[in-house]
């Protein structure tokens, strides 16, 4: 697992995929899972995510409650204190930011429960996995073929434990919710 100095949180990717991990197709989501969403809302909310651009855009506004940093290659775009909007052109100032905003916004004896999540899309992901100590990842039960991809999970690097399977029903497919923890490798 890499590491970037000045990071003080840990690192979270949060993601719903398909069973042939699957994340979208680079313009919107491909399911709508209502559970999931409330989920998602209760784990990241007072938390920093970290995104692309094109993410961004798909969601179409910042997620309330949360540091919306946005990873760009597109220079001069304005961040939105109010709105805890923030542009960045490396995933290094991304995480840094993201340090900054938990420290100036918490008290120290809250920064114990901070996480730093990312957020997609598929380059993030790929970009981020390896300073990743967990995945909360949401397994939905369709295959897809084509699409974005989330980058492939080494099993001997990841434990990961079911922690709750829902049926689907005529409004969202079956799925199930897993966290992987990264395993410490001893040496």
């Amino acid at each position: 697992m890499e590491t970037i100095k000045k990071n003080k949180f840990p690192i979270v990717s949060i993601v719903a995929v398909s069973k042939d991990f699957i994340i979208g197709d680079g313009n919107k989501m491909l399911w709508h899972l209502p559970n999931d969403l409330k989920r998602l809302k209760s784990i990241t909310f007072g938390n920093p995510l970290i995104m692309g651009r094109k993410t961004f855009d798909s969601i179409g506004k910042p997620l309330p409650g949360r540091a919306n940093i946005i990873l760009t290659n597109k220079k001069n775009l304005k961040d939105d204190i109010q709105l805890e909007k923030f542009f960045v052109q490396s995933f290094e100032d991304a995480v840094i930011k993201a340090n900054n905003w938990i420290i100036k916004k918490f008290k120290k004896n809250e920064h114990s429960a901070k996480r730093i999540f990312i957020f997609g899309g598929g380059e993030i992901y790929k970009l981020a996995l390896s300073f990743c100590s967990q995945i909360e990842l949401t397994m939905v039960d369709i295959n897809l073929k084509n699409g974005v991809t989330f980058p492939s999970i080494d099993e001997n690097e990841w434990g990961k434990k079911i922690l709750k399977k829902v049926e689907g029903n005529d409004s969202y497919p079956s799925h199930s919710f897993w966290l992987y923890n990264r395993r410490v490798i001893r040496l």
